[in-house]
């Protein structure tokens, strides 16, 4: 389809990461009940500790594995009962530990020798990757860097910046969706709802941990990724029809996930999205996103100029593929939604539709990323957009629980530089707490990502960001 989105997906899928042979499949891997086991490690640099290594440990953890709104409720209640990420060691928390390295943000391999100085601490005490722990998340003492946290995408570690003796349970949520495979979610806003009218924007979308938005839960596209929706779940319309789409994180059976064919490889998801739970505090409507060639982890949300950014869509038209989407209804439950296909005026009642299993949505042929200690240094190119968050890219053997690396692209904004990734394969999200914004890296033919940043800090260092 010759649209200004389809050519930005196209460029999208264009950008390539270093791969490994064959990625591992979400459905098979996001097995009833598996737990991520994640070695939290309290950590002070040679030159700079915790002011109180104690209170620092508590808050860990209870943000890592407190029955409050932690990690590991997160991620039980998303993928309902699927996959949490729980304790390696005994003691929940280790540290603190004493780094070789002095504090900075993570200039000439910094963050990798700080994570391969904690490895050897730890292993030394008889925790060995792999039989002990599969993630490692580094908690450092607070430093006046652009990033609050760093995760490898599709990977294991995590590297947390604090203050306050406290860590963003946001940013937390934010790096682990990193190490799950999931990048940046930026949005694309279409005029008067037109698929022939967008434009990209540099700016948090909001619909999941990956758009800046601790409170929300993943977004649809996201749990299909992790094989996390049951076949009857998601469905995939193959006639125009009047469809029934069940709040995402809500109790009625039924589709939770309405995929839309476009034509060229496109299609259209929606979700409805309301509060439930401790998820999705601040959405209430049906969100779309278009999803190119199947790979639902580089789903591109949709917005509307006519909305404010959480609101959802409220019809959606495409005059080449002659598709039409509108919103006819919204209760508590269930969202009614009015689909045009081919031309064809929807029809009250009807809803065709076949299931979609979990094996046939999972993308397969997606490239892992990986870690290369032999990628050269040098400064990297910056675009600032939004979202939270950062990565430094997988090795290979990473025992993530799904979904592969991901090939988005760099979000348009600004350039500037950013200090202290170079060769890192990192991602940066900026965050004050409440507001993010994304730090989309470029470099060769890796796909950098992103971490949390304060965004006062970013605009005095840099003065390129953009606003969410």
């Amino acid at each position: 389809m010759n649209t200004n989105i389809g050519r930005f997906l196209a460029a999208a899928a264009s950008l390539t990461t270093l791969a490994v042979g064959a990625s591992a499949s979400p459905a098979a891997a996001a097995d009833e009940g598996k737990t991520g086991r994640v070695l939290v490690v309290v950590a002070n640099f040679a030159d700079r500790a915790h002011p109180d290594a104690a209170a620092m440990r508590t808050d860990a953890v209870d943000k890592y594995f407190g029955a409050g709104e932690s990690l590991s409720t997160y991620f039980s209640e998303t993928s309902r009962g699927r996959f949490t990420f729980g304790p390696a060691a005994k003691e929940k928390v280790l540290g603190p530990l004493t780094l070789k390295e002095k504090a900075g943000c993570g200039g000439n391999g910094q963050l990798r020798m700080v994570r391969e100085d904690v490895e050897a601490q730890v292993a030394a005490k008889g925790l060995v990757r792999g039989k002990d722990w599969d993630y490692l998340s580094i908690v450092l003492p607070h430093i006046s860097c652009y990033w609050s946290g760093m995760g490898s995408v599709g990977g294991r570690y995590t590297w947390l910046n604090t203050g306050d003796n406290k860590v963003s349970e946001t940013t937390i949520r934010h790096e682990f969706g990193h190490n799950i495979g999931f990048g940046h979610q930026i949005r694309y806003q279409c005029k008067d709802g037109n698929l022939v009218d967008c434009n990209d924007r540099a700016a948090v979308e909001g619909r999941s941990p990956m758009g800046g938005n601790g409170a929300a839960g993943l977004s649809a596209n996201q749990l299909i990724r992790m094989g996390w929706l049951e076949t009857a779940e998601h469905q995939r319309a193959t006639g125009s029809g009047t469809f029934s789409i069940k709040a995402l994180y809500g109790s009625q059976k039924g589709t939770r996930a309405l995929e839309i064919p476009m034509g060229n490889q496109q299609s259209l998801l929606l979700e409805y999205r309301r509060p439930s739970g401790h998820l999705d505090k601040n959405l209430d409507g049906v969100y779309a996103y278009r999803v190119t060639d199947g790979r639902y982890h580089t789903a591109v949300p949709i917005g509307l100029t006519t909305t404010a950014r959480n609101a959802g869509i409220t019809e959606l038209r495409d005059d080449a593929s002659k598709v039409t989407v509108q919103i006819t209804g919204k209760t508590a439950d269930a969202a009614t939604v009015a689909v045009g296909l081919d031309g064809k005026a929807p029809a009250a009642g009807a809803a065709p539709s076949t299931a979609v299993a979990p094996e046939e949505a999972a993308d397969k042929t997606a490239p892992m990323e990986v870690t290369d200690p032999t990628v050269p240094t040098g400064p990297a190119d910056v675009d600032e957009s939004g979202t939270d968050g950062s990565h430094e890219n997988q090795e290979q053997g990473a025992a993530a629980p799904g979904a592969a690396g991901t090939s988005e692209a760099a979000a348009s904004g600004k350039a500037g530089k950013a200090p202290g990734l170079a060769g890192q394969n990192l991602a940066s999200t900026g965050s004050d707490g409440t507001t993010l914004t994304l730090t989309a890296l470029g470099g060769g033919a890796l796909l950098i990502g992103g971490a949390f940043v304060a965004t006062r800090r970013a605009r005095s260092r840099r003065g390129a960001t953009q606003a969410n």
